[in-house]
């Protein structure tokens, strides 16, 4: 199934991220995809925001951040990984819900190394707004 949002601000991202983080399942594998810029890191930001967590950035040149909060957040920017696994990084030790794990960039993970339930797809539109597609399996 498939949901579309249009957002045109920061405050839209946040409000869509609140509601994400409201019905976000206890243990939640999330598949963010999107160009250079198009804000996956802001959503994740916002997500954080729903669950108490004040100092997310971005995890590029340090892979992973975990933060916990409400929830314990997960932030993998895989990127860099050029199709590694993530066993070095012992990920299931970190999964012990309630968790968020969110993958930026999971293209660039060998293929099966997470079983994503949804993946987010941020695609920025001519005016700069941001078309959000939410695809859940």
């Amino acid at each position: 199934m498939n949901t579309e949002f249009i957002i045109h601000s920061l405050e839209d991202l946040d409000t869509y991220a609140q509601a994400f983080a409201r019905r976000c399942p206890p243990a939640c594998f999330l598949a963010l995809h999107g160009e250079l810029g198009a804000g996956k890191t802001a959503f994740v930001k916002c997500l954080g925001k729903a669950w108490d967590i004040d100092n997310v950035r971005s995890p590029s040149f340090d892979i992973m951040h975990v933060h916990d909060g409400l929830r314990r957040l997960i932030h993998i920017d895989a990127y860099r990984l050029k199709q590694e696994s993530l066993e070095a990084f012992a990920i299931d030790d970190l999964c012990i819900p309630p968790f968020c794990l969110v993958v930026e960039w999971p293209e660039c993970l060998c293929p099966g190394t997470l079983a994503f339930q949804q993946h987010l797809s941020i695609e920025v539109l001519p005016d700069n707004a941001r078309r959000i597609t939410m695809s859940s399996l």
